[in-house]
């Protein structure tokens, strides 16, 4: 297994760790498959993925309990990270959350303990401050942020200079190379360590028959699987590590060795030139925002009920609206090309629904908005 330092003076951990959104549910609570899911993070541990990720929200908590049972007999072997929900980024709030994740993990300590979105209703000094707090009383190790833009990042630093940031963690994989415009050149400079979160974008890995061609061509070279070139080309960037989550043995072993052999200078750059981001504008009302399969997701079909955020989004999309038009970059949301019959829309809306409203309430409509193209 591959290793690098967390943040400027934390330990080292490995390149390629567990992640478990979805395990034990994602935003509900699911005990259906507990068992195959604690033989899977064990296995991870056992092959050297021993930084685990996981997240108050995971399954209301459930997640965090079947990590506890996980590492019951590894907890001095494993990084646990875990993350507190936006509604809970005010000072005690983040104390009282805390002390929860600490429970439910069954340990006297959390290793990395990350805000998991930012809130404007909540000072990030607030909660930063909250952090350090626990990190002087000993219940956490090291203070991380999550999904936060560059502007945020900086203020994070700023809001309280004797808590350090150790790590990032955001959205990195060969679809969404984003965070390579600002935040990873900065994060490299400032010894921030980025977590790559759904780094083989959950399972499709790349969009495109030329694309996959040259991932397999590159894979077939080295004997290894399109995956393991995905993710070995992410923790070859500088202070960048990788939580993909799996569940089936085969993956798991995948995602171990995935670190252990090199890809060559040429074999980057093909990469990165295969991969080079795109994205379009396109205006908001041709995109369809609902579409089929959708399943019973919640989202908004009308700005009003985005404006009106009964669904208790945090941050709301009002929220975020006034962060565009404070100058923070947008993430481009995902789109594929519509089979509308109508001719009304030229896309179906497939993740970003609450940047969506966002970007609509704070351009009131007129502005195209930032997309990405996710091909079949």
């Amino acid at each position: 297994m591959k290793y690098l330092k967390l943040g400027n003076t934390g330990p080292a951990i490995p390149a390629i760790g567990q992640g478990t959104m979805g395990i034990g549910g994602y935003l509900t609570r699911d005990a259906g498959r507990d068992e195959a899911q604690i033989n899977a993070l064990r296995l991870g541990i056992e092959l050297g993925m021993t930084f685990i990720d996981t997240a108050e929200t995971y399954g209301e908590g459930h997640s965090e309990e079947l990590v506890a049972e996980a590492i019951c007999e590894a907890r001095d072997r494993v990084f646990i990270a875990s993350k507190f929900s936006p509604e809970h980024n005010a000072y005690d709030a983040v104390l009282r959350a805390a002390e929860g994740s600490l429970r439910r993990l069954r340990t006297d300590y959390i290793d990395l303990y990350q805000l998991h979105w930012t809130n404007p209703v909540t000072p990030l000094a607030d909660t930063i401050r909250a952090l350090e707090r626990l990190v002087k009383d000993g219940k956490i190790r090291f203070a991380g942020v999550s999904n936060l833009a560059l502007r945020e990042l900086k203020e994070a630093q700023l809001a309280v200079p004797s808590c350090p940031i150790a790590a990032l963690q955001v959205e990195y994989n060969l679809f969404d190379r984003t965070i390579e415009n600002s935040i990873l050149p900065y994060c490299q400079t400032q010894d921030i360590t980025v977590i790559a979160y759904s780094p083989l974008d959950q399972g499709k890995i790349a969009s495109g028959s030329e694309k996959i061609r040259l991932l397999r061509r590159i894979a077939e070279k080295h004997r290894k699987t399109v995956s393991q070139v995905a993710l070995n080309w992410l923790v070859s960037h500088q202070g960048v590590m990788a939580i993909p989550k799996a569940t089936s043995p085969e993956h798991i072993r995948q995602n171990a060795e995935a670190a252990e052999f090199t890809l060559t200078a040429n074999e980057m750059a093909m990469i990165n030139e295969a991969f080079a981001p795109e994205f379009i504008c396109v205006p908001t009302d041709r995109v369809c925002v609902i579409s089929g399969g959708q399943g019973n997701r919640k989202v908004y079909r009308t700005l009003a009920e985005a404006l009106e955020n009964r669904l208790g989004f945090a941050p709301s999309p009002a929220d975020l609206a006034r962060d565009i038009l404070e100058g923070d970059a947008l993430k481009p949301v995902r789109v594929k090309k519509s089979d509308d019959k109508t001719g009304q829309y030229d896309y179906d809306l497939v993740e970003g629904r609450i940047r969506y409203w966002a970007w609509v309430i704070a351009h009131e409509g007129k502005e195209p908005i930032p997309v990405l193209i996710r091909e079949d």
